[in-house]
């Protein structure tokens, strides 16, 4: 059974089967745990919004053909706006205080292949943690860095990133972002700090940029009340860090196979009960700690 399929059949058991939707290519998703997410709701509205949002979300989720078109304009937009391709960097944005491998390592390496194929850098060296820039400077003669990664919500970590290049104080280097998705408030949010940023496909906020009026309130309060039945921990992981999406970013995005972004909505990924029961999950998230 797909997300379809199971959205469907929980309709049908509510004898709300009128809705038609899309084709699904997702069916590495929890098929049970899309049913007991939309028996969750209490009400039309928490029903309705649930239902909206997988559609949303089948708009939104990448599968491996649409992950390879990014990829490729992800490197044609490196190559048109890096153009000291023999002293670039490209580096991801883990520190090396992360102790989990994140979306931006498994992505270098995909995106050095992209680069080559498109006739791009002669010699393209990367960086395993985002620290290494400076060694990268000092040691190696590098000017040029490119910071990568599969995705951006609030863009809180990028500003963080990009203060911590600038305190180093390196004349002459440069520092662009790249990302193959992203929220547009988080896009913006680090373009009006002076940041360069560059995402290949930009989305809007999932409730508070899609619906307006009474209708935004009353999907607000379904969302209130579906992360009401959350557990407020999951390992040193807080709840309140992650309500609308950490950073409330209100996202509605993965990658097929790949690990959702924290910037999602946590009713689809968060893994504890109201009462800290084990929750089955519609998508995995691998976190350090959580």
């Amino acid at each position: 059974m797909d997300i379809n399929d199971a959205i469907v059949a929980a309709l049908a058991i509510s004898g709300q089967n009128k809705m038609v939707f899309p084709q699904s290519k997702h069916k590495w998703t929890d098929s049970e745990a899309v049913v007991n997410l939309l028996q969750s709701c209490h009400s039309q509205e928490d029903y309705d919004l649930v239902v909206e949002m997988f559609q949303q979300l089948n708009e939104n989720i990448v599968d491996n053909a649409r992950s390879y078109d990014l990829l490729c304009q992800m490197a044609q937009n490196i190559m048109e706006n890096e153009a000291e391709g023999e002293h670039t960097a490209l580096c991801v944005m883990r520190t090396k205080n992360d102790t989990d491998a994140d979306g931006s390592q498994a992505l270098i390496n995909e995106l050095k292949m992209a680069i080559k194929m498109t006739g791009g850098f002669k010699h393209t060296y990367s960086a395993v943690c985002f620290e290494d820039i400076e060694w990268l400077y000092k040691k190696k003669g590098y000017r040029h860095f490119v910071v990568v990664d599969d995705f951006i919500g609030s863009g809180k970590t990028v500003v963080g990133r990009y203060g911590y290049f600038m305190k180093r104080h390196l004349a002459d280097a440069t520092i662009g972002f790249y990302f193959m998705a992203g929220m547009d408030e988080g896009v913006a949010y680090c373009k009006s700090k002076g940041i360069p940023v560059y995402c290949c496909k930009v989305m809007h906020k999932g409730i508070t940029e899609h619906y307006h009026d009474d209708l935004l309130h009353k999907r607000i309060a379904s969302m209130d009340y579906l992360e009401s039945l959350l557990g407020e921990a999951s390992g040193s992981a807080r709840l309140e860090d992650h309500r609308f999406g950490y950073g409330r970013a209100e996202s509605l995005y993965c990658r097929q196979f790949g690990n959702i972004p924290n910037s999602v909505f946590p009713i689809f990924w968060w893994n504890k009960h109201q009462d800290g029961s084990n929750r089955k999950s519609v998508f995995t998230r691998v976190q350090d700690g959580y």
